[in-house]
């Protein structure tokens, strides 16, 4: 069995324990052993793959990274070509900036910015299907994800990963550049879609690693 060692980045306010909880079960489904450790600290240890999740405010979510001193150690591992993983805000942090908080700068891992969506009633919240252009993960297409946002990733072409549709509005539910990756969606949430793409998503850090 294949074993990889997970940390989740815990200092930002979002469902830690239900994304654990999550991992935990996608793991027990999969022929891939986990080790998973939450992270509210700057810390040495390597992990195969980092969770970066969280809700709530753009520059909460960044005030928060850079008082637990966790910046650093994200920019490290992506150095090192680990894994790492955005959902939600995380996802957006991902990024350079963001509508929500003019002047903050985002992780800056990923080339683009964050916007409000247009749609007349806000947030997007609730079951939508996400379709993957990605071969790795295009059997998981037309699969519901839960969602709750009011903004979105404006990027490159080259870095979507997969796109869903609210009020006419098309944009990126999840990206993807090297080893970086990003779901807007909340996977812990979405019951055995989420498990699914959990479990893919393992597969996909073996072959990257």
């Amino acid at each position: 069995m294949n074993n990889l060692s997970v940390g989740i980045i815990a200092s930002v306010p979002g469902n830690i324990m239900n994304l654990y909880r999550g991992i935990e079960r996608a793991s027990n489904l999969s022929n891939v052993s986990l080790t998973i450790e939450l992270i509210t600290s700057s810390a040495k240890k390597d992990y195969d793959i980092l969770f970066l999740p969280g809700v709530g405010h753009f520059r909460a979510g960044m005030e928060k990274l850079n008082e637990n001193g966790l910046v650093e150690l994200i920019n490290d591992h992506v150095i090192k070509k680990k894994i790492l993983v955005g959902v939600c805000l995380g996802m957006q942090l991902l990024f350079e900036e963001s509508e929500e908080a003019p002047g903050v700068s985002g992780l800056s891992l990923l080339k683009g910015k964050v916007i409000k969506l247009k749609a007349p009633r806000l947030p997007h919240m609730g079951w939508n299907s996400v379709d993957f252009l990605d071969d790795f993960f295009r059997d998981l297409s037309k699969n519901f994800f839960y969602f709750v946002h009011t903004y979105r990733v404006d990027c490159e072409n080259d870095c979507v990963l997969g796109i869903t549709e609210y009020y006419d509005e098309i944009f990126p539910a999840a990206v993807k550049k090297e080893n970086i990756i990003g779901f807007q969606f909340h996977p812990e949430k979405s019951h055995t879609a989420g498990l699914k793409l959990l479990g893919r998503l393992f597969e996909w850090s073996l072959y990257r690693l």
